[in-house]
C-alpha cells in the first residue's frame, strides 16, 4: 500500500509539473498538493514502525473493556453520526465538488490523496469516539461508588450498619475503584500512545487543513480585488465550489477539536467526582484507593498532544483561524503593494 501510494502520488506531482498546473495560488490545487506530500510522509513512517503498530493494536483490550463497561450501539449511537458525517459525508461532499468543479473524467483520482491522507487520522478520531465512551462509562461507574461511599458517611445512616457491614462495604468500593483505576489507565495510556504512532499523520492533516483555508481565502481575497480594484467581473461559481472547500476544511478541525475536548472533559469530570467522595467517616483502604487514584490522574496528565507540538481541544480551530489571519495579512499586503506598484 505505501509503495502504491507513494508512487500514484510522485506520478501525479510529476505529471502536474511537467504540464506547468501547479498554481499553490489555487486553493483546490494547493489542497490536491499538499495532500500528496502529507500521504508520502504518513504512508512511509507508518510502514517503518509497522511492527511497533502491530504489536501495540494486538496488546489493546478493546473488546475486554467494551465488555465491562456493558456498551452496546445504542450507547455510542450519538458518536456514530460524528464519525459518519467526517470519514464518509465530507470526502462525498468534496468528490461532488470537485465533479462539477474541474468537470474532469479522472476525479476519483484526484480525490484519492485526500482520501488516503485522511484514513489514519480519521482512525483517531474514531478512536476519540471510543476513548469518550469509556470514560463516560466510567464516571457512572464511578458516581456509583462516590453515592454508596457518602451515604455509609452518613451520620444517620452510620447508626444503622454495623462497623463490621460497613468495613466490609468500604472494601468492597476500593476493590471497585482499583478496578476502575486500572481501566482508567489502559483507557487513558492507549489512546496517548495511539496518537503519538499517529502523530505525524495528525499534523499532516492539520497542516491540509490550515493551507485548504489560508489558499481559500485568498483566492476569495483575489475574486473581490479583482472586481474592485481591476473592475473585472465577479465569478461567483468559482466562489461557491470554492467556499466549500473552505467550509469543509473548517468544520474537520472543528469536529477535531470538539471530539478531543469531550474526551479531557471527561477526565476532568473524573477528577472531580473522586474529589467529591467524602472521606471523614471511612475504612482506611477506600481512603487510600481514593488518593491513589486521584494522584494517578494528576500524574499521567491526560492530554491529547501529537509530537509535543500543538495541544488538540476545542481551542484548536481558534489556533488554526488565528495562524491564517496572519497568514492572510502578509499575503494581503504584499499582493496589494504588487498591484498598486504596477498602476
Amino acid at each position: 500500500m505505501t509503495v502504491a501510494v507513494t508512487t500514484l502520488s510522485l506520478r501525479q506531482l510529476y505529471i502536474a509539473y511537467n504540464d506547468d498546473k501547479i498554481n499553490l495560488a489555487n486553493a483546490e490545487i494547493l489542497y490536491y498538493y499538499i495532500g500528496i506530500v502529507a500521504v508520502i510522509l504518513t504512508y512511509i513512517l507508518q510502514l517503518v514502525r509497522s511492527n511497533e503498530i502491530k504489536t501495540f493494536v494486538s496488546q489493546v483490550p478493546l473488546l475486554e473493556l467494551m465488555d465491562y463497561f456493558e456498551l452496546n450501539q445504542r450507547a455510542v449511537k450519538s458518536s456514530i453520526v460524528k464519525i459518519v458525517v467526517k470519514t464518509l459525508l465530507f470526502p462525498i461532499i468534496l468528490e461532488i465538488n470537485l465533479i462539477i468543479r474541474q468537470r474532469r473524467k479522472d476525479t476519483v483520482i484526484n480525490l484519492f490523496p485526500l482520501v488516503a491522507s485522511n484514513f489514519l487520522p480519521n482512525c483517531v478520531f474514531s478512536a476519540l469516539v471510543i476513548c469518550y465512551h469509556y470514560m463516560q462509562a466510567l464516571n457512572s461507574y464511578l458516581e456509583k461508588v462516590e453515592k454508596d461511599a457518602n451515604l455509609y458517611q452518613d451520620v444517620k445512616q452510620m447508626i444503622l450498619h454495623k462497623p463490621f457491614h460497613r468495613m466490609q462495604a468500604f472494601c468492597n468500593m476500593a476493590d471497585k475503584l482499583d478496578e476502575l483505576s486500572e481501566k482508567y489507565s489502559i483507557i487513558c495510556k492507549n489512546i496517548l500512545k495511539y496518537v503519538e504512532i499517529n502523530s505525524v499523520a495528525i499534523l499532516a492533516a492539520l497542516l491540509c487543513n490550515l493551507f485548504a483555508i489560508t489558499g481559500g481565502l485568498f483566492q476569495q481575497y483575489n475574486a473581490l480585488a479583482d472586481t474592485l480594484i481591476n473592475k473585472e467581473s465577479y465569478d461567483l461559481f468559482d466562489a461557491m465550489t470554492n467556499g466549500v472547500f473552505l467550509a469543509i476544511a473548517i468544520a474537520d478541525i472543528a469536529l477535531y477539536g470538539s471530539m478531543a475536548n469531550d474526551c479531557l472533559e471527561m477526565v476532568q469530570e473524573t477528577s472531580i467526582i473522586l474529589k467529591r467522595i467524602q472521606l471523614n467517616n471511612c475504612d482506611i483502604r477506600f481512603r487510600q484507593s481514593v488518593e491513589r487514584f486521584s494522584l494517578q490522574i494528576f500524574v499521567e496528565n491526560f492530554k491529547i498532544q501529537p509530537m509535543g507540538m500543538l495541544e488538540i481541544n476545542v481551542g484548536l480551530l481558534h489556533d488554526v483561524l488565528s495562524a491564517v489571519t496572519s497568514f492572510l495579512l502578509i499575503l494581503i499586503q504584499s499582493d496589494l503593494t504588487l498591484r498598486f506598484s504596477l498602476k
